[in-house]
């Protein structure tokens, strides 16, 4: 069979052409450090790379709420600890107070403690974050926790909602502590009953034997106490579950990306192998075409 002169220059121009884009396409590889550089390349490494990537924009949102929630959750400790110290002042307090021992001077000294121990208290419930949102108001952040009515009384302007992060897949953590849990039991709560106990205490005739207000006051502060370290308490174990949450999706983020690197980086020793190759194929083909391509039945004559 016979190869026309038409035939031949199509074949040499398919040759050049073919072996041009397999080296621009090496050099694309070689630039980015990337093997596939569309689906085509290799459609099942594309496909997994894919589920892979899709994984790691999970990890790094669940990494994002771990952050979040480690913040959240260690400024509630740090308030509700420094709570609980205050408080066993305010116990110590109210047990001195009960020694009959003490005159007027004396207790309204310790009156006087007592109701600056409690702005402090006051002051660390009514904290906010970084946002001046109130972290201790349930899902009411932009209410203050503890204010008072128009009686003088001490009320909870919150709510007891719970909010919550996700940390994983189908893992949730609470991020939030209300003080109505913490202070508030039905009709009484702490902070009126110091009112009481501050203004007991103030009175020259008051007589610790002949009352039970530092009897109640130190039950009413024990139960509240409870709660608040109960409270600190599970912070520490949130936190925990948060740091370990935390840590075993850097262990899958790393080895992820170890294995997207397997399918999709290109390696630079077999790109340099077949650049030289595709080099030396394209050299060829334009070597002969352009000896061939002169070639005519008289310069054979």
């Amino acid at each position: 069979m016979r190869v026309s002169t038409n035939q031949y220059s199509q074949m040499m121009s398919s040759s050049l052409n073919n072996n041009s884009l397999g080296l621009n396409k090496l050099m694309q590889q070689m630039a980015t450090g990337k093997r596939i550089l569309l689906p085509s390349d290799d459609p099942m490494a594309s496909t997994r790379v894919k589920t892979l990537q899709g994984q790691q924009a999970s990890l790094n949102q669940y990494q994002s709420n771990i952050e979040q929630a480690d913040v959240l959750l260690k400024n509630q400790e740090v308030y509700l600890s420094n709570s609980v110290d205050v408080m066993l002042q305010m116990r110590d307090l109210m047990l001195w107070a009960g020694n009959d021992a003490n005159g007027p001077n004396e207790r309204a000294a310790i009156a006087d403690e007592l109701e600056q121990l409690q702005e402090s208290l006051v002051s660390l419930i009514n904290a906010k974050d970084e946002n001046g949102k109130y972290i201790f108001s349930g899902n009411e952040v932009n209410e203050a926790p503890l204010t008072k009515d128009e009686d003088g009384n001490w009320i909870y302007n919150g709510d007891s909602g719970v909010r919550e992060v996700v940390i994983g897949d189908g893992v949730t953590v609470k991020i939030n502590v209300n003080a109505g849990d913490m202070f508030f039991s039905g009709d009484s709560n702490l902070f009126n009953q110091i009112d009481d106990l501050v203004e007991a205490l103030r009175d020259p005739d008051f007589s610790a034997g002949g009352s039970n207000i530092i009897e109640d006051s130190v039950s009413i502060l024990d139960a509240a106490l409870g709660s608040v370290t109960s409270e600190v308490t599970n912070l520490g174990v949130r936190q925990n579950t948060v740091m370990t949450m935390g840590d075993g999706h850097s262990e899958v983020e790393l080895f992820n990306n170890q294995l997207i690197g397997q399918l999709e980086d290109l390696d630079y020793a077999d790109a340099m192998i077949e650049f030289n190759n595709y080099l030396l194929a394209l050299q060829a083909t334009q070597a002969t075409y352009v000896k061939t391509s002169n070639m005519s039945l008289f310069s054979m004559m």
